[in-house]
């Protein structure tokens, strides 16, 4: 419970189809994750291939960890023309429990036509609102009134979703978690704008990070450094595919052939590249002083924005 001691008032997280309310519910998880809130209960995101959605995952909030739910295979629990899992509906139902126990906030994705007929996830609905945890409960926006009636929701806070929080400026939790993602990428894209005005991009190796200051070897002669002559601005991407973590630093880079710090930065594996060592004058330095950043850590959705200047 976050305040008082009578049960919180319920939140709808309210919208049509596709309306984002899942990606909404996953953007003021990041913010409620920053400000110290323990959060609990699940998400249901979208599975997509080819722009069409072909099931839902279940996020268990309190351990990010991801398991199966619905698709289109015909399985246990037909709604429409998806089929719902009976485990996914256990681990849904025990992410609640867990979430009325030791959480101040839970979610639940979504509450439809299974819920009104007191089936899904009725049963942890009910139970939440009986508790003193924050519920926040993602319903269409052609249930709305048919829910608080069911469940007798009296007063609620509806807040419709939004497809993003553009904007959201990371608290101290988010900025740990930007540099735990850099630190965690040693070989991101480094993106310049190229000859015809088109962005290129190409792997490189940060061998160093001091604060929002990072450091890449190159060569004198490539296409990046007369790319960067022309233009300072670039970006780099930190991309971990495997775990869904995403970064980027958008700065300014400028070439260093100081022949100490090339000498300090220098790593002998690199000799196929430049065969003299740290005096070869091919062998040059790439200084990039972050701007601005973003980043989204993709089992959790959290997600925001970062002043580095």
């Amino acid at each position: 419970m976050l305040a008082g001691d009578e049960p919180a008032r319920a939140v709808l997280l309210v919208g049509g189809i596709g309306s984002g309310k899942t990606s909404t519910g996953l953007r003021l998880l990041s913010l409620l994750r920053q400000s110290g809130v323990r959060v609990g209960g699940f998400l249901a995101p979208r599975i997509l291939r080819e722009n069409e959605t072909t099931g839902y995952s279940l996020i268990e909030l309190a351990t990010n960890a991801t398991h199966p739910f619905a698709d289109t295979e015909p399985g246990e629990v037909a709604i429409g023309r998806f089929y719902v899992s009976e485990n996914g509906l256990a681990v849904a139902d025990r992410a609640v429990s867990n979430a009325i126990e030791e959480a101040q906030v839970a979610f639940i994705d979504e509450i439809g036509r299974l819920e009104l007929g007191e089936g899904g996830h009725a049963s942890a609905v009910r139970r939440l609102l009986a508790s003193e945890c924050l519920p926040i409960l993602l319903v269409r926006d052609e249930f709305v009134e048919r829910v608080e009636t069911t469940f007798d929701i009296e007063e609620p806070i509806h807040f419709a979703a939004q497809e993003a929080f553009n904007g959201t400026v990371a608290g101290p939790a988010g900025v740990k978690t930007f540099w735990e993602i850099v630190d965690s990428i040693p070989h991101p894209l480094l993106v310049t704008l190229g000859e015809r005005g088109f962005p290129e991009s190409r792997p490189m190796y940060l061998v160093e990070r001091q604060g929002r200051t990072l450091w890449f070897p190159t060569s004198r002669a490539s296409r990046k450094v007369a790319q960067i002559a022309a233009h300072q601005q670039v970006t780099i991407l930190f991309v971990d595919s495997a775990r869904f973590n995403y970064a980027s630093i958008c700065g300014r880079a400028e070439v260093v052939a100081d022949p100490g710090r090339r000498r300090v930065l220098w790593r002998d594996e690199w000799r196929d590249d430049w065969p003299t060592g740290p005096a070869d004058p091919d062998y040059v330095l790439l200084r990039i002083e972050g701007v601005c950043g973003r980043y989204l850590r993709g089992t959790t959705g959290e997600s925001g924005t970062l002043d580095l200047a």
